[in-house]
C-alpha cells in the first residue's frame, strides 16, 4: 500500500502563482512601494504553497493585497488597482483550495476537473464583482480621489473574509 503525499495539488499551485504574477505586474505599474510588497507576498505565497502552510498563503496573500493598497496610495488608476485585487485575491483562494485538496485528497489523485472548475468560479465572480466595482466607480468618481476606490476594496475584502469564517 503507498503512502498519500499530502502536499498542495499542483495545477492550483501553477494558477495560485499566475495570479500572484499577474498582481506582481499591476503592482511594478504602480509604484515601486507596491511592487515590493508585491514581491514579498509572491515569495511568501510559493514558499507556502511548496510546504503546505496555509499561514504562508495567507500571508502572501495580505501581502498582495498590500501592494494593492500601497498601489491605490501612490495614485494609481481605478483599473490597476482593480486587475490587481483581483489577482491578488485569485491566488489566495486558489492557494486554499490546493493545500485543502492536497490534505484531503493527497496530490496522487487526479483533481483536475474540481481545480479548474474552483478558478474558474473564483475568477467569474470575480471578474463580476471587479465590473461592478468599476461601474460603482464610475458613476459616483465625480472627483473622487482613487484613496476612495481604495477603501472601498478594503471594506469588500473584510466582508468577504468575515463570510468565509
Amino acid at each position: 500500500m503507498s503512502e498519500i503525499t499530502r502536499k498542495p495539488a499542483l495545477l492550483s499551485v501553477s494558477l495560485s502563482m499566475v495570479g500572484a504574477g499577474v498582481c506582481l505586474l499591476a503592482a511594478a505599474l504602480s509604484s515601486p512601494t507596491a511592487l515590493s510588497a508585491a514581491g514579498v507576498g509572491v515569495v511568501v505565497l510559493g514558499v507556502g504553497l511548496l510546504v503546505g502552510g496555509r499561514r504562508a498563503v495567507t500571508a502572501g496573500g495580505v501581502a498582495l493585497f498590500a501592494a494593492v493598497v500601497f498601489g491605490g496610495v501612490a495614485g494609481s488608476g481605478p483599473e490597476l488597482l482593480l486587475v490587481g485585487l483581483l489577482a491578488a485575491v485569485f491566488a489566495w483562494d486558489v492557494g486554499e483550495n490546493a493545500i485543502g485538496l492536497g490534505e484531503q485528497l493527497g496530490r496522487e489523485t487526479d483533481t483536475t476537473r474540481v481545480e479548474l472548475v474552483h478558478a474558474a468560479s473564483t475568477l467569474s465572480v470575480g471578474a463580476v464583482a471587479t465590473a461592478v466595482g468599476y461601474g460603482a466607480y464610475r458613476a459616483a468618481g465625480g472627483g473622487q480621489p482613487v484613496t476612495a476606490l481604495v477603501f472601498l476594496l478594503l471594506g469588500v475584502v473584510a466582508l468577504v473574509a468575515a463570510l468565509r469564517d
